[in-house]
């Protein structure tokens, strides 16, 4: 029997083969891309346009990435930041049509250091170890704000000693000396520190910030008697805030750079003992660390500064007396082999 093609049945074909050659997807192509320079120092910015068409006049989409730098994207065209390590980076930026035709085009930029280090770090909570954000850092005159984690980078410092200063609402003012070593030779000195919340009447802090190694300071605190007993506040017996003694270890570091924090929330009369173990054991690490304790004193973030003893070797820190009833801090400062 002989099958009959009607006439609708070749309409049929003939709109489905017009129909699916119409919906052949011709791609597209990115013809360039560009930025506004290919050599940046460190920290420097750097514009970069994509320049794509598609031959169905889709509407394009616009993916760019880069593993180092921050890099803020606008559709075709992103803002490049640099890090601060020399290096050649790599920006690639895909166009996608949305319909599965894609193209990817890479760029290379080299970054060279400004002259001079740059200093770079984070401010951290002090009780808590949470970033300090919006926070104002200034390093022997420059400036820089902390970001959502804390994070503050400043360039061209150079090696030497240098000041620091912190400063945000609701935070004690922070400041301390710090070194760079003239034999330094890396492009960015890391300089961690913390801020202590203001306190309110009666309290008294303890900070204690230091660099990188080594990895565990610990801080110490032996009580007047109270309530009949003495106590030793340290990271095997974290004290009470409401209860004997009246008195805690906030936060304990163990990776370096710290804070090692602890608060007297009511004192007693009598004589506090502040003093830092090296936990890591090594009888140089103390006098090596580039500790700084900060003891602040009620409302007023009336702070006494200790920097540690460079010219000897001991486990032990003696950091200082504060007299309970006074709160007058009498500076020890001394590094010996046993504890107080």
């Amino acid at each position: 029997m002989k099958q009959v093609l009607t006439r609708s049945g070749i309409l049929f074909m003939v709109l489905f083969i017009w129909t699916c050659g119409d919906n052949i997807n011709s791609g597209n192509e990115i013809l360039s891309l560009t930025a506004s320079d290919s050599l940046v120092e460190a920290g420097g910015s750097v514009m970069l346009v994509c320049t794509a068409v598609d031959e169905d006049n889709d509407k394009l989409g616009y993916i760019w990435k880069c593993a180092s730098g921050t890099l803020t994207p606008n559709g075709s065209t992103a803002t490049w930041v640099a890090p601060l390590k020399r290096g050649t980076y790599f920006i690639s930026c895909t166009v996608a049509d949305g319909y599965g035709a894609t193209d990817v085009a890479t760029i290379a930029i080299e970054v060279n250091p400004v002259p001079g280090i740059g200093v770079s770090g984070k401010i951290l909570n002090a009780v808590d170890r949470s970033p300090v954000t919006n926070a104002l850092v200034t390093i022997s005159g420059q400036t820089d704000t902390t970001n959502e984690n804390g994070d503050y980078t400043i360039l061209n410092v150079g090696t030497g000693n240098h000041d620091a200063a912190g400063s945000s609402d609701g935070f004690c003012p922070f400041s301390a000396p710090f070194i760079i070593p003239d034999d330094y030779e890396e492009e960015t000195f890391t300089y961690n520190f913390s801020m202590s919340p203001v306190l309110v009447a009666g309290q008294t802090r303890m900070v204690l910030n230091w660099g990188e190694a080594p990895p565990d300071l610990d801080s110490h605190l032996l009580t007047p008697i109270i309530d009949g007993n003495t106590y030793h506040i340290y990271y095997s017996n974290t004290g009470n805030y409401e209860g004997p003694p009246y008195a805690k270890l906030d936060t304990d570091d163990t990776d370096g750079y710290g804070p090692e924090t602890i608060t007297i929330n009511q004192s007693f009369s009598g004589t506090y003992i502040y003093y830092i173990k090296n936990f890591n054991g090594a009888s140089d690490g103390l006098k090596n660390s580039g500790a700084v304790a900060q003891i602040y004193s009620g409302e007023s973030c009336a702070a006494t500064i200790i920097e540690v003893p460079t010219d000897t070797d001991g486990l032990y820190w003696y950091v200082c007396n504060i007299d309970g009833s006074t709160g007058d801090i009498t500076v020890v400062n001394q590094i010996q082999s046993s504890a107080p």
